[in-house]
């Protein structure tokens, strides 16, 4: 494994062509390569997350969240440079999906200046172009069931009765199918692959196998998963599409190609959904939402879980043990905080409660964007 990587923080891997290229083209190669990364390095998830939601900020525009991370002059480098990429790319001067370049962190690098504003407008519209994938129409269950028929024996299963009903998948996965729902899978499933086509609702527990990763089409999406446990929500005559992380963490991406059952992911760019994160992918507008679920709880798998009990505490540490509790990523300037202090005791208040409280008695506020937690403060006198 490649050790340039193992010290990157996010700002060094947003600003890194390797990651860049990743994310704006992705290729089997790129990804297998960053998911042996972050196996390889398990710490570094946090970091190489953050990284992926600080690049879709800068392509989106969301100059709030950007700033937490890189100054005015710095976000016009990156978008120039995912410009000239983009450009590069369309033009077919080079192949961005397999040239490597060397390592050019963003703080370490000379850059001409430009003004950030335009720079924005015209990423945003060629980036755009290349993360949007198209598709022809919305994709249907039946005609997806049919066309595997075709070439080979499918078993479907339906639940027509009026209550949820658990199912075991030929690997001993889990189905637990909602009323008027549908779960199929051809001959091949556990030995050639483990792919799985849902149309209604379905939560899903994955038994881990390295060697097998498990894919779901639903409609328009596909989520790839190697163990763990999710919701996916997609009937047929809806809008949306829903994705919800119960424990671990899936990749979800837009289908817009017939697998005919092979294991193979989407060349498109991906989100990556951890515990207490859903994704909605609206049908019409071809686009992801990524947020918090609803009413985000403590993760299963802490194994010392925070007591939320602060006398006299610090604002950073409280940030740091919703972290550790939800697995919620908190976005904060830890220099401005550095002399908030507060006292309060929890129990069973909801996070957005806890959040309330916290920022009301420091005099801060927060939003929730691209499902994480964005502290806004001026900071507290000593």
């Amino acid at each position: 494994m490649d050790s340039t990587y193992e010290h990157f923080g996010t700002v060094d891997f947003v600003a890194d062509d390797r990651f860049l290229r990743h994310h704006l083209a992705p290729s089997a190669e790129s990804t297998v390569f960053w998911e042996e990364y972050l196996l390889h390095y398990p710490h570094k998830n946090t970091e190489w997350q953050q990284a992926e939601e600080l690049l879709n900020a800068v392509l989106l525009g969301l100059t709030s969240y950007s700033r937490t991370y890189l100054s005015e002059e710095e976000e016009a480098r990156l978008l120039d440079r995912i410009m000239r990429t983009t450009e590069a790319y369309d033009a077919g001067t080079h192949d961005i999906r397999t040239h490597e370049a060397p390592v050019k962190p963003l703080r370490q690098t000379a850059w001409y200046r430009m003004a950030a504003a335009v720079v924005a407008l015209a990423v945003v519209a060629a980036g755009y172009m290349v993360w949007r994938p198209k598709t022809s129409g919305k994709a249907h269950y039946a005609e997806t069931i049919s066309a595997l028929e075709s070439t080979s024996k499918v078993t479907r299963h339906i639940n027509n009765s009026a209550e949820p009903e658990l199912y075991y998948l030929p690997d001993s996965s889990s189905v637990m199918l909602a009323p008027q729902s549908e779960v199929s899978f051809t001959a091949a499933y556990n030995q050639e692959n483990r792919s799985v086509y849902l149309s209604g609702k379905a939560t899903l527990d994955v038994v881990p196998n390295a060697g097998k990763p498990f894919f779901v089409y639903a409609n328009e999406i596909v989520t790839k998963v190697l163990g763990t446990k999710f919701e996916v929500v997609a009937f047929d005559d809806g809008s949306d599409v829903t994705v919800k992380v119960l424990n671990g963490k899936v990749t979800v991406y837009q289908n817009n190609v017939r697998n005919n059952g092979a294991d193979v992911a989407p060349k498109q760019s991906a989100v990556l959904l951890l515990p207490n994160q859903l994704v909605v992918f609206d049908r019409k507008a071809e686009l992801f939402d990524k947020r918090l679920v609803e009413n985000p709880v403590s993760l299963p798998d802490v194994k010392s879980l925070p007591k939320f009990e602060y006398e006299d505490g610090f604002a950073v540490r409280f940030f740091e043990d919703i972290k550790k509790a939800y697995g919620v990523n908190v976005v904060y300037n830890p220099e401005l905080l550095a002399n908030c202090q507060f006292s309060a005791a929890f129990s069973d208040e909801s996070l957005p409660e806890k959040l309330d409280v916290v920022c009301k008695t420091i005099g801060a506020s927060y939003e929730i964007i691209d499902a994480q937690v964005v502290i806004t403060t001026a900071g507290c006198k000593p």
